[in-house]
């Protein structure tokens, strides 16, 4: 988990170590909040690319750029937008920003970037301004790179706006960015696009999943979106999942409290049945027959979370 407290008006630990926590590989893929099957498409419509090009297992795992990345794939899956369309957006805010980018930024935004990141950052950019520098040298980190860590350094809550007239299009939208807009005298632009039709994505939200208040829980190395009693729900769903028939689900206190897990085997002999039966795995039984003969049982067990 990551506490927005260490980085919030601290831009040298920003700096300093929240680019290197947020590539930490702790969201196992069977564990997060997105059905297995759409993340596995995902990745072979090529929406998705987790671990990079890395052969050190990697690709068990996602990261917290990747998973942010996951749930708004899931959100536009939602309302509608193709393949196509969000393999656009993917490839606008995958890119990598480039030295000529940051430094027309710092002049638009100067204040905000002061701030977050610090008066050396702002001396290194005027450093280099100065002495001269290939306009077209990438940096090595994305725009959604960028924006993710900007988020959590200003906390404030911020949006992605898409646009499916203007294929591949998106807008940043937050205090911070209007603020920019409105020192730089371009209301306008905002003005304009917020006239037309768009999806806007919460970011903050998604990125709310794996924060946490104090600073202790920063040093925590494992996580997992889903609650303990949603997990081992999945596991049972997942455990013989072909033998599965029925999985019902009784509620306390609006908290999961018992499984009860109905699975259908098939038996060729009556003396197979004995076996499950002398086995004691199960807890009700019922059994189905055709011309007198037994086919198939069906096994009830009952799990308390």
């Amino acid at each position: 988990m990551i506490s927005i407290e260490n980085y919030k008006d601290n831009p040298e630990m920003v700096i300093s170590n929240l680019l290197v926590k947020l590539n930490e590989r702790v969201f196992l893929k069977t564990e997060i909040d997105v059905v297995y099957s759409d993340l596995v498409n995902w990745e072979r419509s090529n929406l998705l690319n987790i671990g990079g090009n890395s052969d050190k297992g990697d690709w068990k795992r996602l990261n917290y750029f990747e998973y942010v990345w996951l749930k708004i794939i899931q959100e536009l899956r939602v309302f509608g937008f193709s393949y196509e369309e969000i393999e656009q957006y993917k490839t606008e805010l995958m890119s990598e920003i480039t030295l000529d980018e940051i430094m027309i930024a710092s002049k638009i935004d100067l204040d905000n970037i002061e701030e977050q990141l610090g008066k050396k950052v702002i001396n290194d950019l005027n450093l280099i301004e100065n002495s001269g520098y290939d306009e077209s040298e990438k940096l090595g980190i994305s725009h959604f790179e960028i924006m993710i860590t900007r988020i959590i350094g200003s906390g404030e809550n911020w949006s992605l706006l898409f646009f499916k007239d203007i294929p591949g299009f998106f807008f940043p939208l937050s205090v911070e960015t209007l603020r920019a807009f409105d020192k730089n005298e371009r209301t306008d632009i905002p003005q304009e696009l917020l006239s037309k039709t768009f999806l806007s994505i919460s970011l903050s939200e998604i990125i709310a999943k794996f924060l946490v208040e104090g600073k202790n829980a920063f040093e925590k190395k494992t996580i997992s979106i889903l609650t303990k009693n949603e997990h081992s729900l999945l596991k049972h769903i997942r455990k013989g999942y072909a033998n599965v028939k029925s999985i019902k689900i009784r509620f306390r206190n609006k908290e999961m409290e018992l499984l009860e897990v109905t699975s259908l085997k098939k038996v060729k002999m009556e003396a197979r049945l004995l076996e499950y039966i002398n086995k004691g795995d199960y807890q009700s039984i019922s059994i189905d027959t055709v011309d007198g003969k037994i086919v198939n049982f069906e096994n009830t067990q009952k799990i308390k979370l």
